[in-house]
């Protein structure tokens, strides 16, 4: 089956990611939150959405879809600091339950396939989520009675939510996806995502999307902590430019352009995606040393650290197009 790469149809999937992305914030605004230990976490319905994003859109439109969305949610529910961690472990819930759900040519349609995606999604997302609070526990210098208490906490949590959301989102993609066979809109993303499943689609639409979902949360980034961080460093007498990040925010929207352009094949996005990946890339090195030398920023020190991970894996994933592209 091939790619559908036409504008109209590129524009169409991009919009039904964006809504299942608003869904998302919504849904994960439903929520109970449960303080532990000067922590806090929280029992929802932002999970159930995830997982419908997998279920529905595939890996690729569901993982930017639930990514995005819980990662916006972070930046204003709160959560700034968690917010690129958010975006990766929610990514890959997605991710894992859209891959697993239609691979095999089931196209998220059959059934056995749909409970191991969302049931995997899921415990990727619980192993993820705890593995990350086990870090920041041990980072802060918690006692190991306190991370056992906090990680139990967490862990009842996290399973709640994972049983909730296969045992809402299972039933409820299967009853959409009969409702939505006969749309030819959401017929091309069902196209894109069951192309994208194949070899070099895979891993270049792997490598767009955390282009765009580091693009994306750079830009939110700065734009929504920007002016406390330059509010704290004038209180404190610090001296802190505001240009190299408003500089570092219009790298990210023109990489968040040439990875879309990438996600559809156009020519010549592979250079451009790669160019300011590589501007970003230099920019969050930057961001990191001045991190570690400036007390202001320093709480902001593991976006910094994510950011470049994420594009390093993005990078990883393009060597092969790379090195199709220099062949040609």
């Amino acid at each position: 089956m091939r790619i559908n790469s036409s504008q109209k149809s590129g524009a169409v999937n991009l919009a039904l990611t964006g809504l299942m992305g608003a869904l998302v914030i919504v849904g994960t605004f439903i929520s109970i939150p449960i303080p532990v230990l000067g922590d806090r976490t929280m029992i929802g319905l932002g999970n159930v959405f995830c997982i419908l994003s997998g279920l529905l859109l595939g890996p690729m439109y569901g993982g930017l879809a639930a990514g995005v969305g819980s990662g916006v949610f972070d930046l204003i529910g709160g959560w700034a600091a968690s917010a690129p961690t958010t975006l990766i472990n929610k990514f890959m819930m997605a991710f894992v339950c859209g891959l697993i759900a239609w691979s095999g040519r089931s196209e998220g349609k059959k059934l056995s396939r749909v409970i191991a995606g969302a049931v995997s999604g899921s415990l990727t997302y619980c192993v993820l989520y705890l593995l990350k609070s086990l870090i920041e526990a041990k980072l802060e210098g918690s006692a190991d009675e306190a991370v056992a208490i906090l990680l139990g906490t967490k862990a009842v949590a996290t399973i709640v939510n994972a049983v909730i959301a296969d045992v809402v989102a299972v039933p409820l993609a299967l009853a959409i996806r009969r409702s939505l066979e006969s749309n030819r809109m959401y017929l091309g993303v069902v196209q894109s995502s069951a192309a994208q499943l194949a070899g070099h689609d895979l891993r270049r639409g792997v490598s767009s999307v955390l282009l765009i979902v580091q693009a994306v949360l750079q830009i939110v980034c700065v734009a929504a902590l920007l002016p406390g961080v330059l509010s704290s460093a004038g209180e404190a007498g610090a001296s802190l430019a505001a240009w190299p990040f408003w500089i570092a925010a219009a790298v990210s929207a023109a990489q968040a352009v040439a990875a879309v352009l990438l996600l559809r094949g156009a020519r010549h996005a592979l250079p451009a995606a790669l160019l300011f990946g590589a501007l970003s890339a230099a920019f969050s090195v930057w961001f990191v040393a001045a991190a570690a030398l400036q007390p202001v920023l320093s709480k902001y020190l593991p976006i910094g650290v994510v950011f470049l991970a994420v594009l390093a894996a993005s990078f990883l994933a393009l060597l092969p197009a790379v090195h199709c592209h220099k062949k040609a």
